[in-house]
């Protein structure tokens, strides 16, 4: 029988200029909500217009921005939400969706995938005071550069502190301040100063999102240097989680997790388990804004060309293809060859195992700094097999190099490494 013809991946759909060609670092894939807020993020992720051509609206992450926004409009009690670790990751991703939606709503740009979060919300956004905690950024002795509401910028040490000059500049720092001054104040306010807190965009006709990223990075720290500390940011998440659910169209959207593997020792750990107890009492389940079924999309529009995916349709004969030769080898592929186009299209142009075992295997490995270890790892391997693959999918041969080559892969020689390590 002659063999069936295919065309190699590369062929069908092309590698983004920013994949193609650079230095391909790790912060390169990684998103950054501290940077977007302060107007000084790479364009990928401080445009809209990019931002969004890159954003896989996945039903979870549709749901909860759904949730967020008709909070704001004051149509749900939906007031806090944390974001869990995922097969895909994209928790910060998560964070700058729901920062952009509801910032400038007015501008934002008429793309599909815009459009798409829209519909699913049912109305447009509304415009919210946004406020953001990242606390990998906040630095126990200089503390962290923070925007007020009119544009002042100030150094803030404590996370309260940031929060309220977010929300109020210096009216909200005297705000906490027991003498009334606007300087910080060491102890975790309570409950009822948070509401007041919280309260004030409202009164200026705007609802309040609290964005709160990486907070294991920051407790895990401090309370290295000092047990109180331990005691102190348990009190703050519980005074904030319960004030949000008090203050009309206020929402708090929290990612705990590190992303740096060393603040999840024991302490780290125990740290976590208690900070998730804290969102558990509000009786919201944890969201996964990407699930196993979307990673093949997630990688496809950070990989690959738009203009390149437009049209699914052109993928179908390639996958026949591929799947026809496959089931020349493959007994399990031949007997179930219709499910196994089926899988193999909702994946194209990588094949499924592929993005199953990274997904499920190597995101569980701590040393791997989850999602953009992986993008950093399949854009190094996607741009050299560009030079040399003739296969009709992108498989585990990718990582190798390229045949009769001598050196290993750059790809591999990292992969290699996290595994030694582990």
């Amino acid at each position: 029988m002659a063999k069936t013809p295919w065309t190699p991946w590369h062929k069908v759909v092309q590698l983004r200029d920013d994949v193609r060609s650079g230095e391909l670092s790790l912060a390169i894939f990684a998103a950054d909500l501290y940077d977007v807020t302060m107007g000084r993020a790479r364009a990928v992720y401080q445009d809209s217009k990019e931002f969004f051509a890159l954003t896989y609206p996945t039903l979870n992450l549709r749901d909860l921005c759904k949730d967020v926004v008709l909070r704001l409009a004051g149509q749900n009690d939906k007031a806090v939400r944390q974001l869990e670790l995922t097969y895909g990751g994209g928790k910060t991703h998560t964070l700058i969706t729901l920062y952009h939606l509801v910032q400038n709503p007015t501008k934002l740009p008429d793309m599909p995938s815009v459009q798409e979060f829209i519909a699913h919300i049912g109305m447009t956004p509304p415009k919210a005071r946004v406020v953001s905690l990242c606390f990998d950024k906040l630095d126990p002795e200089t503390g962290m550069d923070v925007t007020s509401p009119e544009g002042e910028i100030r150094r803030l040490k404590r996370p309260w502190s940031v929060m309220a000059f977010q929300i109020a500049g210096a009216e909200g720092l005297r705000m906490l301040h027991g003498e009334g001054l606007d300087q910080e104040r060491e102890s975790a306010p309570f409950e009822n100063l948070i509401s007041e807190l919280l309260s004030i965009p409202g009164k200026q006709g705007l609802p309040t999102l609290v964005l709160i990223d990486e907070v294991l990075s920051y407790v895990r720290e401090m309370t290295g240097l000092d047990q109180v500390w331990r005691g102190r940011m348990i009190n703050f998440f519980q005074f904030l989680t319960q004030a949000a659910t008090k203050v009309d169209k206020c929402s708090v959207v929290a990612s705990l997790l590190a992303t740096d593997p060393r603040k999840s020792d024991a302490l780290g750990k125990e740290l976590t388990q208690e900070l998730y107890a804290i969102f558990r009492r509000e009786k919201e389940e944890g969201v996964q804004p990407v699930g196993k079924e979307d990673v093949a999309e997630v990688l496809r529009r950070r990989f690959f060309t738009p203009e390149s995916l437009r049209d699914r349709e052109v993928f179908r004969p390639h996958v026949v293809a591929a799947v026809k030769n496959i089931s020349d080898l493959d007994e399990q592929t031949r007997k179930a060859k219709k499910g196994a186009e089926e899988r193999f299209a909702r994946s194209y142009p990588f094949h499924p195992d592929l993005t199953d075992v990274f997904y499920t295997k190597w995101t569980g490995l701590e040393g791997f700094q989850r999602t953009r270890g992986i993008l950093r790892t399949f854009a190094l391997a996607l741009r050299d097999a560009e030079k040399w693959d003739e296969c009709p999918l992108v498989a585990a041969n990718v990582f190798l190099g390229e045949p009769g080559k001598g050196d290993i892969s750059e790809a591999a020689r990292e992969l290699t490494t996290v595994a030694t390590t582990e």
